[in-house]
């Protein structure tokens, strides 16, 4: 006997509703027309004994789970009974039982299928229906899921722009004093210092010192990875960051590859001397490729005043 393979690969939404245990029941009535249009031959004679039971569960399965295991105990019973034919894991492009069924029917040889021409296209016609019903239903529910989820990001950012808010005029003017040092924590560490400044649980900051003792602030928020979320956060500390610039500061934009456009926003003194620019903070806001973070850097003058 030749080992099972798992014919069954579904990722299905576990909402249930009647319209969709109605469907799933007719899909097992399809899973018994199928048995029986499969020759008597092609089984093992203990299937006759477990036939009827098998036969009384299709009629009566009320979710996706159940018709996983009524078609891998069929498909297990083929394999077992064949010497030549072993089903494979199908490619699956819309995650439904029924579209499964289809898979499932093209890979039993012809020899060993009884359905005539016209009972093979109704049985597929009535698939195929299921399938845009599940379509229907299942692009329903996403849209529910997607408004919840918007939700939930609008007022993550919300609860996030609170504290962004509250804390951007210490940050920038701890740049501005130079040092940051009325918010650093640890200033007997070297180069890489804490805040006393909370931004929440889904954000860190630090203070550091390069080489040439210049600080920076880095406020990084982390999204899990959920772009929509990255803009929402990037788009409100955009706007607030514009709407509470310093005289003689402007927006401009810096190559980086590290994030997702290629450029990181910028805004900073526009001097008419580079002397002038470097007597002020500057400002860097940008969303990192692959991560989806938030990064938010704020770098002390190059020249102290």
């Amino acid at each position: 006997m030749k080992h099972l393979k798992l014919f069954f690969l579904i990722v299905a939404f576990s909402t249930w509703s009647p319209f969709f245990g109605q469907q799933v029941n007719e899909l097992g009535q399809q899973l018994i027309v199928l048995q029986e249009n499969i020759s008597s031959k092609a089984f093992l004679k203990s299937w006759k004994k477990n036939k009827k039971t098998w036969v009384n569960s299709c009629e009566t399965v009320e979710s996706n789970g159940e018709i996983i295991g009524l078609v891998n105990e069929l498909v297990g019973v083929y394999n077992s009974s064949s010497s030549t034919s072993l089903f494979t894991i199908p490619e699956l492009k819309f995650a439904a039982v029924c579209n499964a069924l289809l898979n499932l029917l093209d890979q039993f040889p012809a020899q060993d299928l009884a359905f005539s021409d016209s009972a093979l296209e109704k049985w597929k016609s009535k698939v195929l229906e299921l399938i845009a019903i599940e379509q229907k239903r299942a692009a329903e529910l996403e849209k529910v899921i997607e408004k919840q989820n918007t939700i939930k990001r609008e007022k993550l950012s919300d609860s996030i722009m609170v504290l962004f808010t509250r804390h951007y005029e210490a940050v920038f003017e701890g740049a501005n004093k130079g040092s940051f040092s009325e918010i650093i924590t640890n200033p007997d560490r070297l180069s890489k210092f804490n805040v006393n400044l909370d931004f929440g649980p889904h954000a860190t900051c630090n203070v550091e010192e390069d080489e040439d003792g210049v600080y920076e602030l880095t406020l990084i928020y982390s999204t899990d990875s959920d772009l929509a979320l990255a803009d929402l956060i990037f788009d409100k500390c955009y706007q607030y960051i514009t709407t509470n610039l310093r005289d003689g500061f402007k927006e401009s934009k810096m190559f980086d590859g590290n994030f997702i456009t290629n450029f990181i926003k910028v805004f900073d003194f526009q001097g008419q001397k580079f002397a002038d620019t470097a007597k002020h903070p500057k400002i860097q806001l940008g969303i990192k490729k692959e991560s989806y973070e938030v990064k938010f850097i704020v770098t002390e003058p190059l020249f102290k005043r």
